[in-house]
């Protein structure tokens, strides 16, 4: 079984090669174009990172807007909170 970190990393190692590739001028052949780019190409972690953000946020607003309401587990777990309550005044803790 391959834990999490060695999934991610393996995701996202052809990545960062890809980009220190471009970073460093490794690539033959393309010099003018990555001269013309250099700055997007510095700064192209950030608009990842910032881009991650905001697929998140969404993904979250998503899933809040999309949360089921469900009645009969309120009320059965309205009952498990009564029925800890007289536990807990049973045993003396709470009054």
């Amino acid at each position: 079984m391959v834990s999490q970190l060695v999934k991610y990393s393996a995701q996202i190692a052809p990545l960062v090669l890809i980009w220190l590739v471009l970073l460093f001028k490794w690539l033959p052949g393309s010099a003018n174009l990555i001269e013309e780019n250099y700055t997007n190409i510095l700064m192209l972690p950030v608009y990842i990172a910032v881009l991650f953000g905001i697929y998140a946020v969404c993904s979250v607003l998503y899933g809040v807007a999309t949360f089921n309401e469900c009645p009969q587990a309120g009320i059965e777990l309205k009952a498990e909170i009564e029925e800890a309550k007289a536990d807990l005044k049973r045993r003396g803790i709470i009054t």
